[in-house]
């Protein structure tokens, strides 16, 4: 706590009177206004500068006397400079207006691109906008985990899934927030498709490791998916439609802000109902999932800022088979709202209050031959988060918050008998500090610490975190960082560990528990130096304690703890990144090699074992091409490792219970493999203009070659020898969709 008094400590100097000067604003989007995060603003005589945070705000405190010029860039927009002189005004403030890529030329990009990577600390960060997600080939329309799943150091449990295991970890050890509120089985489709609808989306941020003190939860990583706040500027829209679902979005003005809306529907049911296929022994089960976003923005002055944010999503599912055989309700989704007031109470001190909601329920119920089941499980989380930018100096950057939790938890089965029913509330609340400091204009270091509580556990947790860059010359960069991260909230599978997620339920720790922690250390090079084209690899080892895995015999009990097995884990491998960004030909190569390992007294006689999210090669090939304005080719090709899985040696027959009991020998836990998945996709977009409204289609092929990769094996052990079997994924899948603007 001593680190945060002296952190507290410092504001009040901002009060006192400045020598110097100040410049400070917000960056935005010459179209529309709308604010632009990570920009970098810099005084090259000075050798000083910042980037603006997720508001788009920036502050320069310090600058002596003198004219001076400050030039904004960032990647995908047009450089801008503006004069200062400090001798005639010591308060300067200074919005500045960006224009896209559309009116510059390549050099600027790399310039922009390079000013990022010299300012920017964090190790493993993945930055995407949505029409870069736009253009990659998947199934059906855009998705922002297929797009995070072809990044180095990201996978997939399956290509049916849009769970990610992130360098060694489980898909239920991410942080996964939309506009800073927590979002739980974010998924439509059993993990078919991701909550995020790519048309309301402004930008994605993953941090694969080595993550700042403000996040924490989580031992993996964290993605931050960013809504578009809406045109302030004029009013306008879009709708589009494909095999898979029909999307409108609107969005403009409104009083001093704007707004925004999007929502999406997808008609597998329509479908099903209109062709007859819901009746009957060979029915279809009626099936659509829906999704709307809401952004509201409104300035109230210069200085502050209140915006709205709101999400709700569902999927429904009735499936009848025969008369009265069965029939089945499945029902799940999420709801989220938030509330933020961004006030600037200084040019030097920024903040943002949140007060957020977020809901996950998944409902299944029916009736099995005259007999009814049901099954509930829901998570509700009240939050209300604080942060303070303090530009102290130019040189020290510093960051407080807290950030206090509180959760309602439940699950409840019933099945021709007692119900039962488990339910929690716990609290967590946690502190954070870190200050980023500028040691000179090559070396630059962030120092934090966040302290976490939670009132079931009763532990206090201190996850110290560093990260620090190192610039090497103009065109390459090494970078360090080390963290500890802790966990209080661990998912409980729902079924089957081949992929589905929707029903996943989350539990809290008890007393008798210790959070889940991990600690990695990262290191990092990159490099511009062939021109257009930006490399870099990093190098990862992760260490796990008291992390768990659920087991699957205990079904029903009101103790946490004796749900999960107990142990620790390491993963360590190196990531190779190689892009290019501009030109007729762009695209990307990467390659990770990695290992991950899990030990649990419990299990596989105690010795360590490769679990199933273990991949040791992960490549990656994408490539657009830009034929002329109107016309793009996009392909993707991946091939990995196959997953590993537990074999069976051998059955016998127990009859020590009078009953015959057909009993399977398991060999050493995931010691066999699949064979190794690879697919090729394609997709090709073309501009349009129709009725005098300005378009476009695409077609797209998933699985070119129509290989069928093994998704699991099957093992049917009621015929002697056991007949095993390859459960197969997906074939060649074509797609087609239009989209219109108005």
């Amino acid at each position: 706590m001593r680190t945060f008094t002296i952190l507290f400590l410092l504001l009040p100097s901002l009060l006192l009177p400045q020598q110097n000067a100040t410049v400070s604003g917000f960056i935005r989007d010459k179209a529309n206004k709308e604010s632009l995060p990570y920009a970098t603003v810099s005084i090259k005589e000075l050798k000083i500068g910042t980037a603006t945070n997720i508001e788009g705000y920036y502050a320069i405190p310090s600058i002596p006397e003198g004219e001076y010029t400050v030039t904004v860039s960032l990647l995908g927009y047009q450089n801008t400079t503006f004069i200062i002189d400090t001798r005639k005004n010591k308060r300067i403030v200074k919005d500045i207006y960006l224009s896209d890529q559309a009116v510059q030329v390549s050099e600027v990009v790399v310039e922009a691109e390079k000013d990022e990577e010299k300012r920017s600390t964090q190790t493993g960060r993945i930055s995407m906008q949505a029409k870069d997600i736009a253009q990659l080939p998947t199934i059906g329309e855009a998705d922002v985990f297929r797009a995070l799943q072809m990044m180095p150091g990201v996978k997939a449990t399956s290509e049916i899934s849009t769970g990610l295991n992130i360098r060694g970890g489980s898909t239920d050890q991410n942080l996964i927030l939309l506009d800073g509120t927590v979002v739980y089985n974010p998924s439509h489709l059993f993990g078919f498709f991701s909550t995020f609808n790519n048309d309301a989306i402004k930008d994605i941020t993953l941090m694969k490791g080595g993550f700042p003190a403000e996040y924490g939860g989580r031992l993996s990583s964290v993605l931050n998916v960013t809504n578009i706040d809406g045109d302030r500027v004029s009013t306008h829209g879009k709708a589009s439609i494909s095999m898979l679902s029909t999307r409108v979005t609107g969005e403009g003005p409104l009083g001093n802000g704007s707004w925004f809306l999007s929502g999406r529907r997808t008609y597998f049911d329509k479908l099903i109902d209109w062709a007859g296929l819901d009746t009957g022994a060979n029915a279809l089960p009626l099936y659509y999932f829906y999704d709307a976003n809401l952004k509201i923005n409104q300035d109230f002055g210069e200085d502050d800022k209140v915006s709205f944010v709101g999400y709700l999503g569902d999927d429904d599912l009735n499936f009848k088979v025969g008369d009265g055989e069965l029939e089945l309700n499945m029902l799940w989704g999420n709801r989220t709202g938030a509330l933020k007031w961004t006030h600037v109470f200084s040019q030097t001190l920024f903040s943002n209050i949140t007060a957020s909601y977020s809901k996950y329920k998944a409902t299944i119920g029916g009736d099995l031959g005259g007999t009814g089941f049901s099954n509930v499980n829901s998570v509700v989380d009240y939050s209300v988060r604080a942060d303070v930018d303090f530009f102290a100096t130019n040189d020290h950057l510093v960051k407080l918050g807290v950030w206090w939790s509180q959760y309602d938890i439940r699950y409840r089965e019933s099945f021709d008998g007692d119900p039962y029913e488990f339910k929690e509330r716990p609290a967590q609340i946690s502190f954070y500090g870190q200050d980023e400091w500028t040691i000179d204009e090559r070396w630059k270091a962030q120092f934090g610490l966040r302290v976490e509580y939670q009132d079931l556990t009763k532990h206090i947790t201190l996850g110290p975190r560093v990260n620090v860059r190192y610039n090497i010359d103009e065109y390459s960069t090494l970078k360090l960082a080390s963290g500890m991260y802790y966990q209080f909230l661990n998912a409980v599978p729902a079924g089957s560990d081949n992929g589905f997620s929707p029903f996943d339920i989350w539990v809290p720790l008890n007393e008798k528990m210790n959070p889940s922690r991990s600690m990695d250390l990262v290191a990092g090079y990159e490099n511009t130096y062939i021109e257009d084209v930006k490399f870099s690899v990093e190098a990862y080892y992760k260490l796990y304690r008291d992390v768990l895995l659920f087991k699957r015999e205990i079904t029903q009990t009101l103790d946490v703890s004796e749900l999960f097995y107990k142990g620790k884990g390491r993963s360590f491998g190196a990531e190779f990144f190689l892009q290019k960004q501009v030109g007729q030909l762009t695209g990307m190569v990467g390659y990770t090699l990695a290992w991950t390992y899990r030990t649990f007294d419990a299990l596989n006689e105690g010795r360590e074992f490769m679990p199933k999210f273990d991949r040791r090669h992960d490549l990656t090939l994408a490539a657009n091409y830009q034929f002329d304005e109107l016309w793009k080719l996009s392909s993707v090709f991946t091939f990995s490792t196959g997953q590993s899985y537990t074999p069976a040696t051998g059955i016998y027959q127990d009859v020590s219970t009078g009953n015959p009991n057909t009993v399977v020998v398991p060999g050493e836990l995931y010691s066999k493999r699949l064979l190794p998945y690879h697919r090729w996709d394609l997709s090709l977009h073309k501009k349009i203009t129709m009725f005098d409204l300005d378009g476009s289609w695409y077609f797209q092929v998933f699985n070119v070659y129509n290989y069928r990769n093994i998704w699991f094996k099957n093992f049917d052990y009621s015929v002697n020898p056991v007949d095993v079997t390859d459960v197969k994924l997906l074939p060649i899948i074509p797609s087609f969709g239009v989209e219109f603007k108005f």
